[in-house]
């Protein structure tokens, strides 16, 4: 597995309010930032479900949340991963031009104050791992028609859920099904860690706290990079290794 970048990166924006479900507002600022010819990147994927393959955090930093509007003091922090160099690269060059253009979110602009990438290998096959962004895993409800299910850390199909999920991106990405799959489960996951939001009109269930991850560390590196569960391009799945 070629070695996959991450980009981490801080923005001033003094009292920045935005809804409290921003996930759209987020990943509509990445799909800005890519150049020229990478803009067609926004609607490329992977296999019959074209999975984007890159994946985002939720908004870290000091900020205050009320009236389903969350707002942010100053400094606000957002990893970016993607299995494919090339989007990251052309973000990476955007940020880097002076002035940084399309940096603004919901009309309100940024100041770019930090940019990191790093390539990182994963070599390990048992991780203990801390959600980033809401991890969210679900299937159509057979009851209710245009209804899904989302399923919790407690649910005997969740870790099932998650390995399928996982063998159906990795084989749209290098065209051959994995040899073995992932495991994952619930390490360090409380009520408190229930995420609730909608995107674009749809209603979300996921769930942030701490899991153990095992598999092949091939495949872990490329979790990593692209995340866990479902809707990753969308804010989910998103995780850090502790």
């Amino acid at each position: 597995m070629n070695t996959m970048k991450q980009i981490s990166i801080a923005f001033c924006a003094p009292s920045l309010t935005l809804p409290i479900n921003y996930h759209h507002e987020v990943q509509s600022l990445i799909y800005r930032l890519l150049r020229g010819d990478d803009v067609h990147l926004h609607d490329e994927g992977a296999g019959s479900r074209q999975y984007k393959l890159f994946t985002f955090s939720s908004l870290r930093g000091c900020h205050t949340a009320e009236n389903k509007r969350i707002t942010f003091e100053e400094m606000i922090y957002l990893d970016i991963r993607s299995v494919r160099n090339r989007l990251c690269n052309s973000i990476e060059a955007t940020l880097k031009e002076a002035p940084v253009p399309a940096l603004a979110l919901c009309g309100q602009p940024l100041t770019l104050r930090f940019l990191k990438t790093e390539e990182r290998m994963i070599a390990d096959s048992q991780l203990l791992i801390r959600m980033l962004s809401p991890l969210e895993v679900h299937a159509a409800d057979e009851t209710y028609r245009n209804h899904s299910h989302y399923y919790t850390p407690l649910d005997k199909d969740f870790s099932e859920r998650i390995n399928a999920n996982f063998q159906r991106k990795w084989t749209a990405y290098t065209g051959n099904p994995p040899v073995g799959g992932i495991e994952l489960t619930a390490a360090n996951v409380s009520a408190k860690d229930k995420y609730v939001t909608t995107y674009k009109g749809i209603h979300i269930t996921g769930w942030r706290g701490e899991y153990r991850l095992s598999g092949n560390p091939e495949h872990l590196h490329f979790l990593y990079h692209c995340g866990l569960g479902a809707r990753n391009s969308d804010g989910f799945g998103m995780f850090e290794i502790i």
